[in-house]
């Protein structure tokens, strides 16, 4: 039994098969509890729509999906009717917009299939764009800092600090740099 107040930084920790990920899709009723329920503001998931509830909640997987197209198609993925600055507020808070302006075609660089023109932290970084750019009230990472360096990663987590003062946040994480920041800590065995 878990209760977590609105707008806290949870940090979920555990070892490979302890069922981190599995708790964070029981939330985006990815599938449904076998027995208790789950409540956001007082409302059981059941009974709101799936679209309802995902509307409100963002999530950054392990495992990144990218589109063959460019890096501002990608990003705007979860919310195509965002303006450009947006885009740009996003890539800047995934520490990615410098990367971005590096390249010739700066928003319009192509990722190719799969993001495969993108290192493992770029696409992370990218995914996280995409996900922020949502402006969730509930923001789910799911391991999402594993690729990054050391020093890109302390950047992020900065960032997100200022970003998950403003909603309920899920941090699975096997890093304790990254917990420690957090309002709870849930160890999972």
């Amino acid at each position: 039994n878990l209760k977590i107040p609105a707008g806290s930084n949870v940090a979920i920790m555990g070892p490979s098969g302890s069922g981190k990920t599995s708790l964070v899709n029981l939330v985006l009723r990815f599938y449904e509890p076998t027995e208790g329920k789950i409540t956001v503001d007082g409302h059981d998931i059941r009974d709101v729509t799936l679209q309802s509830l995902r509307r409100h909640i963002s999530m950054v997987p392990q495992e990144i999906t990218m589109f063959s197209g460019t890096i501002a198609e990608n990003i705007l993925y979860g919310r195509l009717d965002a303006r450009p600055t947006q885009v740009i507020q996003a890539a800047k808070e995934a520490e990615l917009h410098e990367f971005i302006m590096s390249m010739p075609e700066k928003y319009e660089t192509e990722v190719g299939e799969h993001g495969t023109s993108l290192s493992g932290g770029q696409r992370q970084r990218l995914a996280m764009a995409m996900s922020l750019l949502t402006d969730p009230e509930i923001l789910i990472l799911d391991d999402s800092t594993s690729a990054l360096d050391a020093e890109t990663e302390k950047r992020i987590r900065d960032t997100l600090a200022d970003i998950m003062e403003k909603r309920t946040s899920f941090v699975i994480t096997h890093r304790i740099a990254t917990a420690r920041d957090a309002d709870m800590i849930i160890v999972l065995e």
